[in-house]
């Protein structure tokens, strides 16, 4: 049901392709993947790194990592690239949900006009969420996504917000606010942290995980994911929202690119609409974090937010390709 999605180009990947069986899953050879979408033979970039390229156009994976980047944007997949004798392959899995969608982004059915913008300013109330020597993660969410509430009304758009003021907000309730209202897309606002690890630094995007795929963080496919949630009917739809989001805040700000990352947060999972949810760095990085804590910085990221979603809109209803980071 999920690949009726798709236009039936992508999916003819599946017929042209000659499989393999690699860790008990269907893998691809590069070589097949770049040959369907017009892109040259692979070549080494380094240790374990291929790329082909062409039209303008790029792929490039690291043989045993989940890492890829496509058009110059981390995508993540959903399995690691692996070898097959002397030839690089790409799981099937990931070239469905995450390679093709990112080459051909737009190439997606089912999306239906946007009528509402639905904001989440994460964390609130007695859930302060990360911290730094600045602030709390839930006083920027809010803060973001005033500002961000600001420039979307200027452009026409109309907008709610899942929480106006410091108050906690259950996770299931957040989601619901878009499933109540026609024609709306949700964006969930918040900031990382990574005590274990300060250097982490960086924005990621992330939409809910292919059905019977784990989520970027878990290297094994568990029970749970395997259940078909709300979100995973408009998975495609999903990952085309996070994968222009993504383009347009690389686009805008001078940022470490973590990536289009996949997640099963509740947030994304109850959704019945399309939904991403945006990490706006961390605030256990001591330049993420000063960063954050700049209202003007504050400014320019409502702003590329502004852009990613207004990028989608026009995609929703007119099927205006949306623009990729090198075409801002």
């Amino acid at each position: 049901m999920l690949r009726a999605l798709f236009l039936a180009g992508l999916c003819a990947v599946s017929a042209l392709a000659r499989g393999a069986t690699i860790d008990g899953r269907e893998y691809v050879p590069l070589a097949d993947v770049a040959a369907k979408f017009g892109l040259s033979a692979p070549a080494s970039a380094g240790p374990k790194k291929f790329v082909a390229s062409g039209g303008g156009k790029s792929l490039q994976v690291e043989v045993n990592s989940r890492e890829a980047m496509i058009d110059g944007v981390r995508q993540w997949l959903s399995f690691p690239a692996r070898m097959d004798g002397a030839a690089p392959c790409v799981s099937q899995l990931d070239i469905d949900h995450t390679i093709a969608p990112a080459l051909t982004l737009g190439k997606v059915e089912g999306v239906k006009p946007v009528r509402v913008v639905v904001l989440d300013a994460g964390h609130g109330g007695y859930d302060n969420g990360a911290a730094s020597p600045f602030g709390y993660e839930k006083e920027y969410t809010l803060d973001v996504v005033r500002r961000l509430r600001k420039k979307l009304e200027a452009a026409g758009v109309k907008v709610v917000q899942t929480r106006n003021s410091d108050s906690f907000i259950p996770l299931e309730a957040r989601p619901r606010v878009a499933n109540r209202l026609p024609g709306a897309i949700f964006v969930s606002i918040h900031f990382n942290s990574a005590d274990w690890k300060p250097s982490a630094n960086g924005i990621e995007t992330y939409a809910i995980p292919p059905l019977g795929a784990p989520p970027s963080g878990q290297d094994d496919v568990m029970a749970r994911d395997r259940i078909a949630e709300n979100g995973h009917a408009l998975e495609p739809i999903d990952f085309t929202f996070a994968a222009t989001m993504q383009h347009a805040l690389m686009a805008k700000l001078q940022v470490e690119d973590r990536g289009v990352k996949r997640a099963r947060y509740v947030v994304l999972k109850d959704a019945s609409t399309p939904a991403i949810l945006i990490e706006g760095g961390f605030l256990t990085n001591s330049g993420d974090a000063s960063r954050i804590a700049s209202p003007t910085w504050r400014e320019a990221y409502a702003a590329a937010l502004a852009t990613g979603i207004l990028e989608f809109r026009k995609f929703a209803s007119s099927g205006a390709k949306p623009r990729e980071k090198a075409e801002y």
